[in-house]
């Protein structure tokens, strides 16, 4: 359904508790399908697609994450949701960041997964280099290399469907919402305000991801005045997807006990 301008995946009995699902960069909604079975049982979800992403229409500028949040506002405010827990992961961790900090009364509790808070100058020369390349071959010569950089090789080649599938999200998103979410990203700064949120909150990484390092969760985990951390073996950038029972688990009891 589109609400507030977005389009919502919603799941779940309408007088449960809310999560909010925000997805990676070049994915969308769907990307929480894992997690939907056992967590609709005892939550409502309403897993957004972003701007140019999934079914939400395109972006007409580039938009801030700030400008993202305010998105998300609009959809809780046309379904009703005064409150929820937020759980990003990646880009979506960056949106839910900024959603904690513009509206703090709303937030539960909060889940920033495979995510960081400020993106530094040599991170951005990467974008850069990766949005030059888009702007000169298209969108689907980033499917290949995004792949890579989310899941191992092993994991990859013993997946063939679940790499299809990803790869799906990945054509899906529109140009302008894969450059605006580039710039967004790019622009990241929220590491000095971390200690504003002052929610429960978990962090999620990955041990094997190429992404995000290890240490980018150790410092959310350590500004963030109320975090804990938990780390998934054997996962990559999107641990959701590539260790969906362990993420579940910790993830959905992080919501049962703060919700």
């Amino acid at each position: 359904m589109i609400a507030g301008g977005l389009f919502c995946h919603v799941a779940g009995p309408a007088d449960a508790p809310a999560v909010v699902l925000l997805h990676a960069l070049a994915t969308h909604g769907e990307l929480w399908r894992p997690q939907w079975p056992a967590w609709s049982m005892a939550f409502r979800l309403i897993a957004i697609d972003l701007p140019g992403h999934g079914m939400s229409p395109a972006p007409t500028a580039p938009m801030t994450l700030a400008d993202y949040a305010d998105q998300v506002a609009a959809a809780l405010d046309a379904l009703g949701i005064q409150r929820a827990a937020v759980v990003g992961l990646s880009l979506g961790g960056m949106v839910a960041q900024a959603f904690a900090l513009r509206q703090p009364g709303r937030v539960r509790s909060l889940v920033l997964a495979h995510t960081t808070a400020r993106t530094l100058p040599a991170v951005r020369v990467i974008w850069d280099e990766r949005l030059a390349q888009f702007e000169r071959e298209g969108l689907e010569k980033q499917v290949e290399p995004t792949l890579g950089r989310w899941f191992a090789p092993a994991f990859a080649g013993a997946s063939p469907l679940t790499m299809a599938w990803v790869a799906r999200q990945i054509r899906a998103t529109s140009s302008a919402g894969y450059t605006s979410a580039i710039s967004a990203i790019r622009a990241l700064d929220h590491f000095d305000r971390l200690g504003e949120i002052s929610m429960p909150a978990l962090v999620v990484a990955g041990d094997a991801d190429a992404a995000i390092p290890l240490q980018a969760a150790s410092a959310l985990t350590e500004r963030l005045p109320r975090a804990e951390r938990f780390v998934l073996k054997d996962a990559g950038h999107l641990g959701n997807v590539q260790q969906p029972v362990a993420f579940t688990e910790a993830v959905g009891n992080f919501l049962m006990r703060t919700h």
